[in-house]
């Protein structure tokens, strides 16, 4: 999965209010966080591009382990509602 998220962005859509509720009433409960540099490495730092990968549920095994939101997060509400972002915000759409 890191490897087709870091190829390109021909799969998302940009976040906003609507595709967060879109999500919601969808039952996605998560979304996974992936920060990427402008030639598509991964970093939190200093991202280009946040691309979240909506999830239904957490995974169970330990080495899973990345950074997760719920849907319902304040944080999310601020990035889906923001007119000026530092970053662009995508979501992932299933294929």
């Amino acid at each position: 999965m890191r490897k087709g998220l870091a190829q390109g962005r021909q799969a998302t859509i940009k976040f906003n209010a609507a595709v967060l509720k879109k999500l919601e009433t969808d039952g996605y409960r998560f979304v996974q966080i992936k920060g990427l540099t402008m030639d598509k490495h991964f970093d939190y730092i200093e991202p280009h591009i946040m691309m979240l990968v909506p999830i239904k549920d957490l995974p169970t095994d330990q080495n899973n382990k990345d950074i997760y939101e719920p849907i319902d997060s304040s944080i999310l509400q601020e990035w889906a509602s923001e007119k000026d972002e530092h970053f662009e915000v995508v979501i992932a759409s299933a294929n």
